[in-house]
């Protein structure tokens, strides 16, 4: 029966450690502010598709330890347009982060653009 409760107490006492180390390491978050030119996915061949705005601003939470991180060049505003039909879109804006949840996206402005898309004349 001691011996239980021994493992009971390591696990805990594992449980916690990692809990601490987490905290120190990742646990201060702090807020920025990034500018993102609006990619495009989806695009069918035959079609020419205009972005208004080009850019959009991106609110950021991000752990203190990834602020000088090459990881914040991988964050995305995408635009799926594979569905879309001649004429002018509103379409929201996805933000795509490469880790979530140190590096987490809370907000983008606008969170709609302007898609027209128009059929290429031969």
């Amino acid at each position: 029966m001691a011996r239980k409760e021994n493992l009971v107490h390591v696990l805990v006492a594992l449980i916690l450690s990692l809990s601490i180390w987490f905290v120190v390491n990742f646990g201060e978050r702090l807020p920025l502010d990034i500018v993102r030119f609006v990619e495009i996915q989806g695009k069918r061949e035959g079609y020419v598709y205009r972005v208004e705005p080009q850019t959009v601003d991106i609110t950021l939470i991000v752990s203190r330890r990834f602020l000088e991180s090459k990881l914040l060049e991988r964050v995305r505003a995408i635009i799926y347009v594979f569905e879309l039909k001649e004429g002018t879109h509103r379409v929201r804006v996805d933000v795509v982060s490469p880790l979530p949840y140190f590096i987490q996206p809370v907000a983008v402005n606008p969170y709609y653009v302007n898609v027209t898309v128009i059929k290429e004349k031969r």
